[in-house]
């Protein structure tokens, strides 16, 4: 379904973008695939072992990591995408169907470097991925709540339309994270949640 694939990402974006790359390798495809994922430092590199691992199974799936901040540590590209840069990773490019996604800066930055370099439109596809804080409904923002970590014994009163990551880690409670959304499930945690419609509340575990 992906004609001679680029990947591009963004932060958090890797996460929908990941799953087109692992329903390609799970069939074991020949097809030439480049993966370019960009994240602040090597630290911020989400599903970094499993992309080592994929591109040191698969001789026909190439991965670049780039991070815009500079690291001593870091031996990969440093900066941010730019027209020049994908050029110098996909020499072939235009022949390339690409599939990108990320946080809005990143995608701008991304359809800005094809658009210069005359890349057919028809060829670009893209998904938006982690919206902004303020997408939250109106009804969350209304409903008052309290929240107990079972393992640690912390509970916290939750402002309202404050999501229980956020309340984890304003408690100083690290949870693993990536789309920051609810939707890739790498924060899933248990929950028992009590809920009162009349006094507007609601209590969870997690």
């Amino acid at each position: 379904p992906y004609e001679t694939p680029l990947f591009l990402s963004g932060g958090s974006g890797i996460t929908p973008v990941m799953s087109m790359l692992r329903a390609l390798t799970d069939r074991a495809t020949d097809q030439d695939i480049s993966f370019i994922h960009s994240a602040r430092t090597p630290g911020d590199i989400i599903f970094r072992r499993e992309l080592d691992a994929l591109a040191s199974r698969f001789p026909n799936v190439r991965v670049t990591c780039v991070c815009s901040q500079e690291d001593r540590t870091w031996r990969g590209p440093t900066g941010r995408i730019d027209s020049q840069m994908l050029l110098t990773l996909v020499p072939n490019l235009h022949r390339r169907t690409v599939f990108a996604c990320g946080p809005e800066g990143y995608m701008k930055t991304a359809r800005a470097c094809l658009h210069a370099i005359g890349f057919p439109p028809a060829q670009y596809h893209e998904e938006s991925f982690g919206g902004s804080n303020g997408s939250r409904s109106e009804l969350a923002s209304a409903i008052s709540s309290s929240v107990r970590f079972a393992r640690s014994g912390v509970e916290h009163h939750c402002a309202p339309g404050e999501t229980l990551l956020e309340a984890a880690r304003n408690c100083g409670i690290y949870i693993p994270t990536a789309c920051q959304q609810g939707v890739c499930g790498t924060c899933r945690n248990s929950q028992t949640i009590r809920r009162s419609c009349h006094g507007r509340s609601r209590r969870a575990e997690c």
